[in-house]
């Protein structure tokens, strides 16, 4: 009798913790069309706002997640960051325009939490299915969010405006090896954190040192 109670209130965990998670990728992307806030403010408060955010969520370990996503946004705004200059005014410190280090790893980290949500079974699974259905998820969202960026909000990366876009979706228009690294930021992301061997994100601490302790 006790046992289905607890089953319905880590169900209805799971939920909150998804609508929760949608919520903030959503204001992610949409911060790119508020007026009132600039992008790159937004973005970086975003960024600040997941550290409470998880440790209220009893997900203090997938902190690491989010720091890997850091970690690998700094390597690669490093190699590119003379390729960013925006429509908008943004900031830039010392040439590095910060609007793109936070959107990179705000969104590889958030890809990797919706990932988890919508492939719960992934833990079981072998490695190569892993990464194809993570690599689906990460193309898709990453393919929306750029198409909304570009068409809609006139969101866009002047400095690489010369360059074609990928065909049909016409958007991404960067150098050909920003975008192979735009496809594989997403793969090489969720392959350092399985070499980590970081746990699920929306795992609770709790269910973490039950795991452990068994």
């Amino acid at each position: 009798m006790i046992q289905q109670p607890l089953q319905n209130l880590v169900s209805s965990r799971k939920k909150f913790l998804m609508i929760a998670d949608k919520a903030i990728s959503v204001l992610a992307i949409f911060s790119l069309n508020f007026s009132m806030i600039r992008a790159d403010f937004m973005i970086v408060g975003v960024y600040l706002l997941l550290f409470p955010y998880l440790c209220l969520t009893n997900r203090r370990h997938a902190i690491f997640h989010l720091l890997v996503a850091s970690v690998l946004a700094c390597i690669y705004i490093f190699i590119a960051h003379g390729q960013y200059g925006y429509n908008r005014e943004l900031l830039v410190i010392s040439g590095y325009s910060i609007y793109p280090l936070f959107a990179w790893a705000v969104g590889l980290f958030g890809v990797y939490l919706m990932y988890a949500h919508w492939v719960p079974a992934f833990r079981k699974m072998v490695f190569l299915k892993k990464i194809v259905f993570f690599s689906a998820i990460y193309w898709t969202l990453l393919f929306v969010s750029e198409i909304l960026a570009y068409h809609f909000f006139n969101f866009r990366n002047i400095a690489t405006s010369a360059y074609s876009g990928l065909p049909l979706l016409n958007c991404i228009h960067v150098p050909d090896w920003m975008k192979a690294f735009y496809l594989l930021n997403g793969p090489a992301y969720f392959l350092v954190c399985e070499l980590l061997g970081l746990p699920c994100p929306n795992t609770a601490r709790k269910e973490l040192l039950q795991a452990a302790e068994t």
